[in-house]
């Protein structure tokens, strides 16, 4: 059995590509993810497809706000109530929707008080990893600041708080 996403975290896909959502449901349903169902698992093969098709006929941009809906949609612990925890946390929330086999981890290292180190070993490219913790500041009001280290593969980024 191959490497699964949660549906919720797939509506995040669809919401963030604003006015191309009828392209990605198109995407989705040449993959068959037709009708979309919250609860339902989806092969992560062809999410990723999906993306990487996204990314290379509409821009990497799209990416970034793919990324920012999935603190909206994704399910997550119910103890992730700011910023910082959503960042410590985050590992846990991605094996919550993930499932069947190796999807990869993010890393979250405390360099100082201040300082987070934050590495996306997953196959979501960098951009999208850059909007997950944008959201997550949105979503917290938080004055973090966010810069890329790495955006090759999924990404490195040093969080200063």
């Amino acid at each position: 059995m191959s490497v699964e996403v949660h549906g919720s975290a797939v509506k995040s896909v669809i919401e963030g590509c604003g006015v191309f959502q009828k392209r990605v449901k198109a995407l989705l349903a040449e993959k068959g993810i037709v009708e979309l169902e919250l609860e339902a698992w989806y092969s992560l093969d062809h999410v990723i497809t999906v993306i990487t098709d996204l990314s290379a006929s509409v821009g990497s941009n799209l990416l970034l706000e793919i990324g920012k809906y999935i603190p909206k949609n994704s399910v997550f612990p119910p103890e992730i109530n700011s910023f910082e925890k959503a960042v410590a946390l985050l590992n846990v929330a991605y094996q919550l929707n993930h499932r069947n086999g190796n999807y990869g981890e993010y890393k979250c290292i405390q360099e100082d008080t201040k300082t987070i180190r934050f590495i996306c070993n997953v196959p979501y490219p960098a951009m999208v990893n850059l909007g997950i913790l944008r959201g997550f500041a949105r979503k917290f009001q938080s004055l973090a600041t966010i810069e890329e280290v790495n955006m090759n593969g999924g990404g490195e980024f040093i969080i200063r708080l």
